[in-house]
């Protein structure tokens, strides 16, 4: 904030040419000359607003997903770390140890956080329509808190999700009962679509259709704890990297469908790490819209973290 000193602000900033934030001190914006100022840092006296989050949300949001990466099958995150180590480091850091770290996920939420696994997500292979589909993570939940978490990339069919460039129409209902987002729904990047079909917002496809796949595991395991007789809890949803863009459609899906929060006893936090653009602005305007109409409420709020830029 303005009221730090700059000697202060510089030296807890890793890199003052790398990490130019918006409401960085004067003196260290100066030293950005052309680079392009990028987002915020964290501050404790925004949080407490309505519409924050507060480190400890965060926190936890960002440990979940990492927590995705791993299940209860015998060396999963060995082979995950196999491409990926520094993912066994970040399960150490949270369980504080190695042997902790390759426990199985159920253990792990258990011990850690005094979580019960509802369900671990996996599923793979392609849709009806030809869609690369590999989606897994967990459901878990106690008496305060519910998480729907997605892994990150660690396959090829994963890569596939990840490169996919078209958008589709977002049609939840007859797109969960088809199991794909259509066959032709990508056309529209072509300027193929009029009249109403342009009107409707438009995500990644790739994204899309893995987050479809969940729906029915949502509907079952997560909608009966947010019911209004429940004991109010905090949903979170949040993934890293692909799941990421996966959690960023469930994000959609919990903002825009049939979940009344404003009524609700239950809250959404929703916390994305080093997240891939997943929303066309068509999308984009509609999920703003909403998160400004329940800000004042407290009630759901999109924590999106990036590493520079």
């Amino acid at each position: 904030s303005q009221q730090r000193s700059t000697a202060s602000s510089i030296i807890i900033m890793p890199s003052a040419s790398r990490f130019i934030l918006k409401d960085s001190p004067p003196a260290v914006k100066a030293v950005a000359k052309n680079k392009e100022v990028r987002g915020r840092r964290y501050d404790s006296e925004c949080a407490e607003r309505p519409g924050g989050i507060k480190a400890p949300e965060l926190l936890f949001g960002v440990q979940m997903a990492c927590l995705s990466v791993t299940d209860d099958a015998p060396g999963s995150l060995k082979k995950v770390g196999r491409m990926n180590p520094w993912q066994i480091k970040a399960l150490k850091i949270i369980t504080g140890s190695e042997e902790g770290a390759h426990a199985p996920l159920s253990e792990i939420l258990k011990t850690q956080f005094n979580l019960n696994m509802d369900h671990m997500m996996n599923v793979s292979g392609m849709s009806k329509a030809g869609h690369a589909l590999d989606t897994q993570g967990f459901i878990a939940h106690n008496d305060s808190t519910i998480v729907l978490s997605y892994r990150c990339t660690t396959s090829i069919a994963d890569w596939l999700t990840n490169l996919t460039t078209t958008s589709s129409a977002w049609e939840i209902d007859e797109d969960v009962s088809q199991g794909h987002s259509g066959f032709w729904s990508c056309w529209c990047d072509h300027g193929s679509c009029t009249g109403a079909d342009a009107a409707k917002p438009r995500v990644h496809t790739g994204f899309y259709n893995n987050f479809l796949v969940t729906v029915p595991l949502i509907r079952k395991y997560i909608d009966p704890l947010l019911a209004a007789d429940e004991p109010p809890r905090t949903l979170y949803v949040v993934g890293h990297s692909l799941g990421a863009g996966i959690a960023a459609m469930a994000a959609c899906y919990f903002l825009l469908e049939n979940y009344d929060w404003k009524a609700s006893p239950h809250k959404l936090r929703i916390v994305t790490v080093g997240g891939p653009r997943s929303c066309c602005t068509s999308m984009a305007r509609l999920v703003d819209e909403k998160l400004r109409e329940l800000r004042e409420t407290d009630k759901a709020v999109f924590a999106r973290v990036v590493r520079d830029k």
